[in-house]
């Protein structure tokens, strides 16, 4: 199941394995899934979803129109780099993931890793806050309930 805003930028894809205890679990940024398809257990991902830290670095504000010097600051500078860091699953392990809320939007960020440094080219998604809280703890309340007829439901998550 597939949980995102009305443009698709930003989401979440969490399809439940039955009775695994077990979901494929995904982040969509920029319209495009960030991690593998193989099943896992996603709880951690959701508490870590929920949890963002909040910036008001006025450097970040520039992410759109200076993307290069913005990503590298939130590399290589440890205030930013270390809290905004996103370990969900080991399907996102091929994948360095950043989100962070600023001025009310929850940014997040994935670069693809090449060998062991991530690419320099980066999928970016700016999300209203409340918007963003609705969509994860919307799939988390799909995740939670591991049955078939809450699963059949039609889930649309609108703002």
């Amino acid at each position: 199941m597939r949980f995102s805003t009305d443009d698709g930028r930003f989401g979440l894809v969490v399809d439940p394995v039955a009775s695994s205890g077990m979901s494929r679990f995904q982040l969509v940024v920029e319209a495009r899934s960030v991690g593998e398809a193989e099943p896992e257990f996603a709880y951690g991902a959701f508490e870590e979803l929920g949890n963002r830290p909040t910036f008001s670095d006025e450097r970040l504000g520039r992410l759109i129109d200076e993307p290069d010097a913005i990503l590298e600051a939130l590399r290589i500078e440890e205030a930013l780099h270390d809290p905004a860091t996103v370990s969900l699953t080991e399907a996102q392990d091929r994948w360095f993931v950043q989100c962070y809320v600023y001025r009310g939007d929850v940014v997040t960020i994935a670069r693809r890793y090449r060998g062991s440094s991530p690419s320099k080219s980066a999928l970016i998604s700016v999300v209203d806050c409340a918007e963003y809280a609705l969509i994860v703890e919307t799939a988390r309340e799909y995740w939670a309930h591991d049955d078939e007829r809450f699963r059949s439901k039609t889930w649309r998550v609108k703002f």
